[in-house]
């Protein structure tokens, strides 16, 4: 008879120490024990690995490797992976977030009694720096339970929000490895699990087992700074033509893309992506993107407010 599911959780480390400890305290105390946790350490001082060793001596379960130079966070959660070659199910967790005791249990129960799924992840709410609760709207689910391959695509390109959080769940490893986890581009995330979709369902548990933890707003530029440490030469491009042309090659046109049909899904997959978001073209340059000239919200227009704003101000 096959023993409990072997599961690798993988915690990217940057210079984390006010909520390291909770992050830990709360992942040791999962019902479900059969996990390693891996913690891979791209600070830049030394205090969160100190904290990191501490736990790693007193938890057989726990491991810990400190980057020789900073990575960024790509390559660190690249790392985070490759420590993880003999588990069942893989998953990367936030060094400042909170887990309920049941957390684990269900995300790998989802796994075990449906074959067909490749990612599970829960509902979340969101805390604030002081623990309290964050004020947000309704999350609407989303799984794509017994949806073909196409409607499946369809349904990721078309409905799936807040990848920044799926991305957390728990994967099947091998469907995982056989994306090529993250890639060097703005919202890896994203192109992650629009590759992962061509491998198999989504589902997401109903119960609220994460309370992630929100310390700082959105930003492109706040993106670039931490995903590279030395920044590729095409993140001057559009990233959405960018990221649609790297969805394209993956899925689609390299030599081991797959058969005809999943050629044909990352081809679409390519496009669809690319229309969904067209209207972010220029997001994060001088210029701006449609949706913030739009909204007034391109860099030169806020900049030209302030300017306004500061000769409305003089005598």
């Amino acid at each position: 008879m096959r023993g409990p599911s072997t599961v690798c959780l993988g915690l990217p480390l940057y210079n984390q120490t006010d909520f390291l400890q909770l992050a830990l305290d709360s992942l040791l105390a999962q019902s479900y024990r059969n996990f390693e946790l891996i913690i891979v350490d791209d600070s830049t001082t030394e205090r969160p690995g100190e904290i990191a060793m501490r736990y790693a001596r007193a938890d057989q379960r726990v491991r810990y490797y400190r980057n020789r130079a900073r990575k960024g966070m790509v390559e660190n959660w690249k790392c985070c992976f490759m420590h993880a070659a003999h588990a069942d199910y893989f998953a990367w967790v936030s060094d400042h977030d909170i887990w309920t005791p049941g957390w684990l249990t269900a995300l790998v129960r989802t796994l075990d009694e449906n074959p067909a799924v490749v990612l599970t992840y829960p509902k979340f709410m969101q805390i604030n720096a002081d623990g309290s609760l964050y004020a947000r709207k309704r999350v609407r689910p989303f799984s794509t339970d017994g949806l073909g391959n196409t409607r499946r695509a369809l349904a990721v390109c078309h409905d799936a929000r807040h990848f920044g959080k799926m991305v957390y769940g728990l994967y099947r490893l091998s469907a995982l490895r056989s994306t090529g986890v993250f890639r060097r581009v703005l919202f890896p995330d994203v192109i992650l699990l629009l590759e992962l979709c061509l491998h198999g369902d989504f589902r997401q548990v109903e119960a609220e087992l994460w309370y992630l933890r929100r310390l700082a707003d959105f930003s492109i530029a706040r993106q670039k700074r931490s995903l590279f440490v030395a920044r590729p030469w095409y993140i001057l491009l559009p990233w959405p033509l960018v990221n649609a042309a790297v969805l394209a090659w993956n899925t689609a046109l390299r030599p081991a893309a797959g058969g005809v049909r999943i050629r044909c899904l990352g081809l679409m997959i390519a496009v669809l992506y690319l229309a969904r978001w067209a209207g972010k073209y220029g997001q994060g340059s001088r210029i701006g993107s449609y949706r913030e000239w739009r909204r007034g919200k391109a860099p030169w227009m806020r900049q030209l407010a302030r300017h306004a704003r500061e000769l409305s101000t003089k005598p």
